[in-house]
């Protein structure tokens, strides 16, 4: 495969417990369908929970017509931006592979990251709702939607307790005495 950005020969390299393709010139990698999502769940597995579906929510970003050709079909590519992040990636409608310049992957990190630090409490309880939901209609994958469920409800509980500062020190005073 060749390089979008430099055409240079792109080389098989391992990016957090996943193969892809890098490449050695600008730094650029090649992510076929799906590696992404896998990649963005063994860096933080404290994020896939969140939905990483590039069509789910088309209010949340903007398409421009890339002149970049996809190095693993010779397709057009087209480039996503997410609303106020620094993400733009490159991706291929024809293979669903997705091409990420240099630091773009933790820029998708920090944008998940902040996605969940900007979530109200409120909002945390109905994805907890929703995550319940997967996790009673989960028949093959029940360990993957625990998971997922559990972290949900913590990050409420601590959402809940940022914004909810009296009952945060109420919690704090009764475990005190059994500490």
């Amino acid at each position: 495969m060749i390089c979008p950005r430099c055409n240079t020969e792109l080389e098989g390299t391992e990016f957090a417990g996943v193969r892809i393709e890098t490449c050695p010139g600008c730094g650029g990698s090649w992510f076929d369908r799906d590696e992404l999502r896998q990649a963005r769940n063994i860096a933080d597995p404290d994020l896939a929970w969140m939905e990483f579906n590039l069509w789910k929510e088309t209010d949340g970003f903007h398409v421009r017509k890339d002149s970049s050709k996809c190095p693993s079909c010779g397709g057009k590519m087209a480039l996503i931006g997410y609303t106020d992040t620094e993400v733009e990636l490159d991706y291929c409608r024809e293979c669903g592979g997705i091409w990420l310049d240099k630091g773009e992957f933790n820029a998708i990190i920090r944008a998940l990251e902040e996605d969940i630090d900007s979530t109200s409490a409120s909002e945390f309880l109905k994805i907890s709702i929703k995550e319940m939901q997967e996790l009673i209609e989960a028949s093959d994958n029940f360990g993957k939607e625990w998971k997922h469920f559990r972290t949900v409800l913590k990050l409420l509980e601590y959402r809940v307790l940022a914004e909810h500062r009296t009952i945060a020190r109420i919690i704090e005073n009764f475990r005190s005495p059994f500490a």
